[in-house]
């Protein structure tokens, strides 16, 4: 059985200090104690530094790199400095619901087979966390989680859990290929042939604020990023059955519109969005077929026939 002793929880932070110290309160405020808290502290600022050296009193250790480090950059760093059965890797603009840790050790305690749990996304409606909640979940191989992601259902990658050992053995961030959005082929690898859980409640919020990076589109991701995200969707959900690959062929055309409106501005004065197109033809994510499909099946429709394609069975943890 998994103790609150075998999990580390890494947090990022560089220069939001007023953000990091509400975070670490979250985690400080959790259900069970005992776990190691780490700030992992890149290129920080004084503020950041006073921070940590306040909440070294409260039991947080800091790890301190000299250089500013992206997430990816941090993931990576974790990889080597996880040394707990259980790494959780949180930023430090998030807020956590009191009994996120204890929901995480008893997925651990109940669920076979199991690498990694990922909890529901909650934005961030300045709202304090009530204490209620509930522990539904979906149970997913990673084809499935794959297509769950897809399919635009919502998760959180940051304060996401692993298993130490399959984060390090599985691939690292690859940022040359899939750029800022390479946290989903990230998290795919660490599934591997194990499973993964979704809690369906929203034990994180991520807050919304300026200086967050996904809403800095100078840095990308690029259109040839995006297709590439998408292309490792192609590829995994192509070993989950013949439902799980109708479900990618419904969602392409859709997938990649909102991304070049939603994502891809980087882009927009380069190439206009039928060239952005033509390059996923080219690359091998779009085809006629997925094209027809993308003009029949809209919004709801679409949705409907996915989420029946992939038929995900929520349960509820004991």
């Amino acid at each position: 059985m998994y103790q609150a002793g075998d999990i580390e929880v890494f947090i990022f932070a560089h220069n939001r200090a007023a953000f990091l110290r509400e975070t670490l309160e979250c985690y400080l405020g959790q259900t069970v104690t005992g776990f190691r808290l780490v700030i992992l502290a890149n290129g920080p600022t004084p503020d950041v530094a006073a921070v940590s050296k306040e909440y070294a009193a409260k039991g947080v250790d800091t790890i301190t790199e000299r250089k500013v480090l992206n997430v990816h950059g941090c993931v990576s760093r974790c990889r080597e400095l996880a040394s707990r059965p259980i790494t959780i890797m949180a930023h430090d603009d998030d807020l956590i619901h009191p009994a996120y840790v204890e929901t995480v050790l008893k997925c651990y305690n109940q669920v076979p087979n199991l690498n990694m749990v990922l909890s529901a996304m909650g934005e961030w409606d300045e709202e304090p966390f009530s204490r209620e909640y509930h522990s539904h979940f979906v149970l997913l191989n990673r084809a499935e989680l794959s297509a769950y992601i897809f399919i635009g259902e919502p998760f959180a990658f940051s304060s996401s859990s692993y298993k130490t050992e399959a984060l390090k053995k599985s691939p690292g961030p690859d940022f040359s290929r899939f750029g800022k959005v390479n946290d989903v082929p990230f998290m795919l690898g660490v599934c591997g042939d194990q499973k993964a859980v979704v809690l369906q409640f929203p034990f994180v919020k991520c807050r919304s604020h300026k200086a967050q990076d996904s809403k800095n589109f100078v840095t990308g991701p690029t259109a040839e990023e995006w297709i590439s995200l998408d292309l490792c969707h192609k590829e995994i959900m192509g070993h989950g059955g013949r439902r799980i690959q109708l479900a990618h062929i419904c969602n392409s055309f859709h997938r990649l519109k909102m991304a070049w409106w939603a994502w891809c501005v980087c882009e927009h004065s380069k190439m206009n969005f039928w060239q952005y197109m033509k390059l996923a033809f080219r690359m091998g994510e779009m085809d006629v077929k997925r094209c027809l499909l993308g003009g029949i099946l809209h919004g709801n429709i679409r949705q409907k026939v996915s989420e029946k394609l992939c038929s995900f069975k929520i349960k509820e943890l004991k």
